[in-house]
């Protein structure tokens, strides 16, 4: 059984909650730097194992996994922090918005032998599962072309203060679930082209 600990409890209480009920999975800490969602957690779990403190999960040598679900901007350094102190990590996507930092990753990750996993949870929704199981048994014919496209009402997700920051990528926050879907039909990518613009997100609308 692998031993858990949960950075960030806005988007990381499905985790909580998974592991909590999983037999794989013993969850040993949670954390976030704002205490009355740790007390919230809490109590709505009644798990009382909570830090404000990032450093007590990479300091506690029981976590063998670390799952973050922090602002995309810091996806990087937690994950890098917590395999330089020997944790696994399940990250939720995108896995880091800056691809200058990937290859540091990539190496840190081979030189511990620590393992990253990005949370993709979209490919295990019914209607994705249902369409790669009939394509998996050739219901769907040969594969010629692929177009991913991405839909969503991101009202919740503007709740977010950091969601409306400068610094918020909606290129890599948004274009990561088709993308991820391609990449599931097609393995072997060698090359990629792609066209793209940005905005200021501008005011919430309601």
């Amino acid at each position: 059984m692998l031993k858990l600990g949960i950075l960030g409890l806005g988007e990381g209480r499905s985790t909580m909650s998974a592991a909590l009920s999983s037999p794989n999975y013993e969850l040993v800490k949670i954390c976030d730097q704002k205490i009355d969602l740790c007390l919230q957690r809490a109590k709505e779990f009644d798990f009382q194992q909570y830090t404000t403190n990032y450093q007590d999960l990479l300091d506690d040598p029981t976590i063998d996994v670390i799952a973050i679900y922090t602002p995309d901007k810091f996806h990087a350094e937690h994950t890098k922090q917590a395999l330089l102190h020997g944790k696994h990590v399940v990250c939720t996507k995108p896995f880091i918005d800056d691809l200058s930092k990937a290859k540091e990753l990539i190496d840190i990750s081979e030189q511990t032998g620590k393992k990253v996993f990005v949370g993709q949870s979209s490919r295990f929704f019914e209607p994705m599962k249902k369409q790669r199981a009939d394509f998996n048994a050739g219901l769907i014919g040969e594969l010629i072309t692929i177009e991913g496209y991405y839909h969503a009402d991101h009202r919740w997700f503007l709740d977010k203060g950091w969601s409306l920051e400068n610094a918020f990528k909606w290129l890599y926050g948004g274009l990561s679930h088709p993308v991820d879907f391609i990449r599931w039909y097609l393995p072997n990518i060698e090359e990629v082209m792609g066209m793209a613009c940005s905005a200021p997100t501008g005011e919430k609308v309601d």
